[in-house]
């Protein structure tokens, strides 16, 4: 089968073609004719929500410890989405469930940093984005609305505050005003947890979504419920059909649904985002879901009967056709790194250059366990990635899948030569001593993971360890991430790093 891959440079795009086994596991969402299916962002795209500006569409989501943060994606069908922006160019310590949205041909986004809530603003979506400003409010997952030119800021709590005119400061402190929808006592939750505020004006309604039960633990775990009022400061009311969606059972494919908003195309068609762990792959994170949504006679919306986040679904915009996910991919022939790649606590431009085919990486930290590593997102059961590493004295280097420091899993070369690091930090075994350039790769077949590598001038080799990664995410180790390919360099002098490419499926080198 070929199919069409597109692979993204900083802010350039090329479409190129590939072959691909036809019953390959993709890392990327596979067209059918008319429909769609999920995910539309496949791995971790957390509190992802978006928003319609005339004809385009645009979302960010959840940066957590990575920087750039806050990436801006657009899309002018809500299925295929590019990476156009990153609205936080340094590293501002753990953000979570920004809040996108257009005011006044104003951007704005509002989001969590270390708990407290802050505000960027912009003319363009693409930026140059302003400086974070604290708004002094100590909570999360914040939502913007407007009645009559009064400006409010929802957050997770059932909490509100009242903003100034423009948005940048808060004119009266928070206050509750919604409690909990009372979820049934059979469901299997993790918490009553209401957060993920997300709100829309419709036909003289305020209609507010929030999540409750809890982002992960139990499959049943987390949930969109629903509220309207006329007024953007409530009182509110319960959907009577609520929960509009969430898991029923652990044995469907998408788990934990929740953090729902809506969002309508030109021609008047309604859908939500969602994000969700897949069945048994909680290790790609929190993937992002469209469902399609129906409005009733008395002024509701629900998920149509028969319609599941699995279902094949009729396509937003007419003639749309639902290509490949993007690409991580890098030749490093950009002068800027591009927006795929995020670094691990970290945003110093002053530590890596790039261009000309190659990235230079000085090192920093003493070991895996304090050096900031550069990442990269993917999606699929099955993949495989390659680099070409070379290192300077007293440098260690090598290819990841990366959670944190304390869990990650790879292949390295030192001055001990190359090695296989299990998920423990053990390297049982040392190759090619005195190797100072390596070809590295790493293939990860449904979490179970081998490690090959090729020094110039010989064949390739695979390492006698392999690894098992099932374990590498939030409801064994907190901290809401996902496993993800990464290169880092450590120690002293630099490494560098040539022809990162990466693909959909195992392919052992031949």
């Amino acid at each position: 089968m070929i199919t069409r891959r597109e692979f993204v440079y900083g802010s350039a795009a090329v479409s190129v073609s590939l072959a691909l086994a036809p019953h390959s596991q993709l890392l990327f969402a596979q067209p059918e004719g008319g429909t769609y299916r999920n995910p539309i962002l496949a791995g971790d795209h957390p509190d992802a929500s978006p928003i319609r500006v005339g004809d385009d569409f645009y979302l960010t989501h959840s940066s957590f410890d990575y920087a750039p943060g806050l990436i801006i994606w657009h899309s002018r069908d809500l299925l295929n989405w590019r990476p156009v922006a990153a609205a936080l160019r340094k590293y501002y310590g753990n953000v979570w469930a920004p809040y996108l949205c257009e005011y006044e041909q104003r951007y704005y986004i509002y989001f969590p940093s270390n708990q407290r809530l802050w505000v960027v603003h912009a003319e363009h979506v693409a930026g140059p984005w302003s400086e974070p400003i604290d708004l002094g409010i100590n909570a999360i997952d914040p939502a913007h609305v407007v009645e009559n030119g009064r400006r409010f800021l929802y957050m997770a709590g059932g909490r509100m505050a009242e903003l100034t005119s423009d948005g940048l400061a808060v004119k009266v402190p928070p206050r509750v005003v919604l409690e909990p929808w009372p979820l049934p006592t059979s469901t299997r939750m993790e918490c009553i947890c209401l957060e993920a505020p997300k709100l829309l004006q419709r036909d003289g309604y305020y209609y507010l979504n929030v999540a409750e039960g809890g982002t992960a633990g139990p499959a049943t775990s987390h949930s969109v419920v629903s509220a309207r009022s006329r007024h953007a400061e409530g009182p509110w009311e319960f959907s009577p059909y609520n929960p509009i969606v969430r898991t029923h059972s652990r044995n469907e494919r998408w788990l934990s649904v929740g953090h729902g908003r809506l969002v309508d195309t030109p021609a008047g068609k309604w859908y939500m985002t969602v994000h969700s762990y897949e069945n048994g792959y909680r290790t790609l994170g929190r993937q992002l879901l469209l469902l399609p949504i129906e409005w009733t006679a008395d002024g509701w919306y629900r998920v149509p009967q028969g319609i599941t986040a699995d279902s094949a679904m009729p396509v937003p915009i007419p003639g749309t056709t639902q290509h490949p996910s993007l690409d991580p991919s890098d030749d490093f022939t950009s002068p800027e790194l591009g927006f795929q790649w995020g670094f691990w606590h970290e945003y110093d431009t002053s530590r890596f250059s790039i261009g000309n085919g190659a990235l230079t990486l000085e090192a920093r930290g003493k070991s895996l366990g304090d050096t900031p590593v550069l990442t990269t997102a993917v999606g699929g059961h099955s993949y495989t990635i390659e680099i070409d590493v070379e290192i300077e004295p007293g440098c260690q280097s090598g290819l990841l899948l990366f959670y944190d420091p304390e869990h990650t899993t790879g292949i390295l070369i030192d001055s001990d030569g190359i090695g296989a690091r299990l998920g423990t930090g053990f390297i049982p075994s040392r190759y090619e001593k005195g190797a100072t350039r390596a070809t590295l790769r790493v293939v990860n077949d449904r979490q179970e993971v081998d490690f090959y590598f090729r020094v110039p001038g010989k064949a390739w080799q695979r390492t006698l360890e392999s690894a098992e990664i099932s374990g590498m995410q939030h409801n064994v180790l907190g901290g809401f991430l996902d496993v993800r390919p990464a290169v880092f360099a450590c120690g002293s002098g630099k490494a560098t790093l040539r022809n990162f490419r990466c693909w959909p499926d195992v392919k052992a080198p031949s």
